[in-house]
């Protein structure tokens, strides 16, 4: 399996938001969700004290860890259940010419060799889901109340501050660099600020800085796109 997504970027590179989740892709199609489900449920029988519970569907695992009490992150009536969700995707076909890299990742006094896409493929993908990707959340009363996914702009920002090439090859529909950043120009001139921040807020502590980037971020990104 091939690590990439937000949570790739801020634990192997040290991008600074948090991530809901650890994305994978099974270039050799050969991971089975509902095997890998109870091989978890019994690494963590065999190697700590922590009684989780671990569902699966389609292409995703949820892991329920009973933790949150004990880390003062929440209290009664507040559920105890840290959730980690584990997504691997299949699907791959669509980009040519990647890398896959093997990095030397050291936290928490562990010491663990990472694979992942070499940086234009990493943001490929995530070019892929600013110009594709169709996503909404709606409030109890089913109205609208975050348009876009904030996380997505923010990746963008930090991949244009890096200098980052993308793979061209890894964007369906997009023959050149001068068509990609048409279209993604457009779509930047209707970023919803609101939604900005609504979404980035759980994942960044400084809440300043997300209000007032949420208010700056288009024009941040039209100056460095162009």
């Amino acid at each position: 399996m091939v690590f990439y997504g937000g949570s790739c970027l801020c634990y192997c590179f040290g991008m600074p938001r948090l991530s809901e989740d650890l994305d994978f892709v099974d270039l050799k199609r050969k991971i089975k969700i509902l095997q890998l489900a109870e091989d978890l449920k019994i690494y963590f029988k065999k190697n700590t004290d922590i009684d989780l519970s671990i569902t699966s569907q389609k292409f995703r695992i949820y892991l329920k860890f009973p933790l949150l009490y004990e880390l003062k992150i929440a209290k009664k009536p507040e559920s105890n259940l840290l959730f980690l969700k584990i997504e691997i995707f299949k699907e791959f076909d669509f980009c040519k010419n990647y890398k896959v890299e093997i990095l030397p990742l050291f936290k928490f006094n562990k010491s663990i060799l990472i694979k992942t896409f070499d940086f234009p493929t990493l943001m490929a993908t995530k070019l892929r889901a600013i110009l594709y990707r169709k996503w909404e959340k709606t409030n109890k009363k089913g109205r609208i109340s975050i348009k876009v996914k904030g996380r997505d702009y923010f990746d963008l920002m930090w991949y244009l501050e890096k200098g980052i090439e993308p793979n061209i090859k890894c964007v369906e529909n997009i023959k050149d660099k001068s068509e990609l950043k048409e279209k993604l120009l457009k779509i930047v001139e209707k970023i919803d600020p609101r939604s900005i921040q609504l979404d980035l807020e759980p994942l960044i502590e400084n809440k300043n800085y997300v209000k007032n980037l949420s208010k700056n971020i288009k024009e941040i990104l039209i100056r460095k796109l162009r």
